[in-house]
């Protein structure tokens, strides 16, 4: 099987800590020309991550991997949600594509694999103690995380020990913190850095306060601090489903859809430079199952540039 996977950063890099287990070719879109697209407007992401799906679609992937968010906005909406008080000219000509893209495309919605969606749902919802839930996430993600996620517990069922409990709030309570310096510890700190640590409990504290009894990190990053924040969290009162709860849903998609194990392989399609990613040798030796395999690494034109080429040309 083929997997596309789009990121900006090293946060989606973060899926390979189980992803190695699989024997599957895996092509990784690194845009670093456009990092982070947590920092930017969630309709100029989104337009990146467009383009990016077209560039795998035509590297014949079977299926691809999208950042938490940027999943659900393809999957489960059916126009793009963005943030009110934006309707300037170019969010309107953006918007127009945005929705050509989102609905037209049913071919391209059958790519993207659930992955997140099947996470929250099956793991996060269903085991949420009294339907309080915090979210953490960047700038871009917070700007339309509700309204993403609204869809998705409209259609939820809550189970039959969720209506018996007289207190469970349903619709769901939520709770949302912006969180933007941790991508940047990924490529600078260790993930046990005890500076690090002392910023994600301040974060964390925030939710202990609002008493909310689930947390969804809204980028696949957060789970390289899964250990500190469990350790810090009452697993009673607040739950944190760690990365093998992705890894669950992972096998279980696999299993439906009826992966076949080829032989393991990465490659790099990047933009901008590389140097991101090489300086942490942890992320290539975590890439290349130590050193057992050679990642292929292509540099590619930037999707603008691209298309200023094609402008001056006609």
């Amino acid at each position: 099987m083929k997997i596309g996977i789009v990121t900006s950063s090293n946060d989606m890099l973060t899926l390979f800590k189980f992803l190695t287990k699989y024997d599957h070719e895996y092509v990784v879109y690194y845009d670093q020309s456009h990092q982070f697209y947590g920092d930017q407007t969630f309709e100029e992401s989104l337009l990146n991550v467009q383009s990016w799906i077209d560039c795998l679609t035509k590297e014949w992937v079977d299926y691809i991997i999208l950042p938490p968010l940027y999943e659900l906005a393809i999957l489960c909406h059916s126009e793009p949600c963005l943030p009110a008080g934006r309707w300037n000219e170019e969010s309107k000509k953006n918007n127009k594509k945005l929705i050509s893209f989102v609905n037209a495309q049913d071919d391209i919605k059958n790519k993207i694999l659930p992955l997140f969606q099947e996470y929250i749902m099956k793991e996060c919802f269903a085991y949420s103690l009294v339907g309080k839930i915090g979210l953490l996430g960047d700038f871009a993600d917070l700007q339309v995380a509700e309204k993403l996620l609204h869809d998705l517990w409209s259609t939820y069922k809550i189970t039959d020990t969720q209506k018996s409990i007289r207190k469970f709030h349903f619709p769901f309570s939520r709770w949302a913190k912006e969180v933007p310096l941790r991508k940047y510890f990924l490529a600078k700190f260790s993930f046990s850095s005890m500076m690090v640590n002392r910023v994600v409990k301040e974060d964390l504290k925030y939710f202990k306060d609002a008493m909310v009894d689930t947390l969804i990190p809204l980028n696949y990053g957060y789970f390289n601090y899964q250990n500190t924040i469990t350790k810090f969290l009452n697993f009673k009162k607040i739950r944190f489903h760690k990365l093998e709860k992705i890894e669950n849903c992972f096998q279980q998609l696999a299993e439906g859809l009826k992966f076949k194990a080829w032989s393991y392989w990465v490659k790099i399609m990047y933009t901008g430079h590389m140097d991101f990613l090489q300086r942490e040798k942890k992320w290539m030796r975590l890439l290349q199952r130590g050193k057992n395999i050679s990642v292929e690494r292509l540099k590619v034109e930037s999707w603008e540039v691209v298309k200023k080429i094609s402008k001056t040309k006609k």
